[in-house]
């Protein structure tokens, strides 16, 4: 009886013991969290300020010297990212100071990450437009890829630029064939068939892909110039690519049976500079006009059939009866029984 007493008693004691043990792991393991946050925080606004700061400098923009004093002693500590994730000096209760409102000046006392935070901040409205995240983008290609970078300055440049001479190099090596000739270009894929009809359709796709390539290199070059591309709309520049073969494609091959006239069997009757080639290049590089176009067809058609609709139901409804006995003519309709 006693040893069954010390028994239980003992492992209750463990059980204190190791549900005490948990709050400590815990608190341990968010303090490691927190720890790890900081330091990534501390690294990449280091990163972009150094970026940002070479920048400004080259290109004559006026950095006050506050900011650089800031970032000196921020960046001349001991040890940096030690410093960065060592607590700000707190008030009462754990809470910030009384001179740390939002809105007044810089406290006295201020951890390193904040400091480094307000300097980024300065940086970043001055080289606006220009983004921090793009500056940073830059200098690192430039740094780690300075032959590539001679090529284009982000892989997504040289990317499309390759797409764009590999459509080069096909228009032209499909142009060597004989198929590819007046007569061929003026038909549609409705009456050509066979061998004809495939090297037709790969010297279109390739004129729409060089004139979407050349157009999505425009837009690339304009938001690079300006610092203020964003990674995440990386997808969308290859979406316009492929929107704009699919345009070419689509101008070129049912758009053109209404804006010229049927072939003939002369073949002078149809220009060599004037054809599907041509509307394939310029649905290429003008994808908003062709999704205009369809989109105003489809509106179109959406109006006329919304309208021949509500036409129908008007004629359904019964007329209105006018004149002497109206009234009871109407109600005998409504209830269905003849009226007397």
């Amino acid at each position: 009886m006693t040893i069954s007493i010390l028994k239980t008693a003992m492992q209750r004691a463990q059980e204190r013991s190791f549900d005490a043990s948990l709050p400590v792991a815990a608190a341990e393991e968010a303090a490691t969290v927190g720890l790890r946050v900081r330091q990534r925080l501390w690294q990449r606004m280091v990163r972009e300020c150094e970026a940002m700061a070479q920048y400004a400098f080259s290109t004559g923009r006026i950095v006050p010297f506050e900011v650089v004093e800031q970032l000196d002693q921020v960046l001349s500590t001991p040890d940096a990212t030690a410093a960065a994730t060592a607590p700000g000096r707190r008030g009462v209760d754990g809470l910030p100071p009384e001179d740390a409102t939002v809105g007044s000046a810089l406290p006295a006392e201020m951890s390193s990450l904040a400091s480094l935070s307000v300097a980024h901040a300065t940086l970043a409205q001055i080289i606006a437009p220009a983004t921090p995240e793009a500056v940073l983008l830059l200098a690192d290609e430039r740094a780690t890829r300075p032959f590539l970078y001679a090529l284009g300055p982000l892989p997504i440049v040289r990317q499309i630029l390759g797409l764009a001479i590999l459509s080069l190099f096909v228009l032209l090596g499909v142009a060597l064939s004989e198929e590819v000739n007046i007569v061929n270009m003026s038909k549609t894929m409705l009456t050509l068939t066979g061998y004809p009809l495939f090297i037709k359709e790969v010297f279109l796709v390739s004129a729409a892909s060089l004139g979407s390539c050349f157009q999505n290199l425009q837009k690339i070059n304009v938001v690079i110039s300006d610092g203020t591309y964003d990674p995440k709309f990386q997808s969308t520049y290859w979406t316009r690519c492929v929107m704009g073969v699919i345009s070419g494609v689509i101008l070129s091959q049912l758009v053109y049976v209404f804006l010229m006239p049927a072939p003939t069997t002369d073949a002078a009757a149809v220009p060599a500079t004037i054809g599907q080639p041509i509307f394939a290049l310029f649905g290429g590089y003008s994808v908003d006009l062709v999704h205009g176009i369809l989109s105003r067809a489809i509106n179109t058609l959406g109006d006329f059939f919304r309208g021949s609709r509500d036409g129908a139901v008007e004629n359904q409804a019964p007329a209105r009866v006018t004149g002497p006995g109206a009234g009871e003519i109407d109600r005998g309709l409504r209830s269905g029984r003849p009226a007397t």
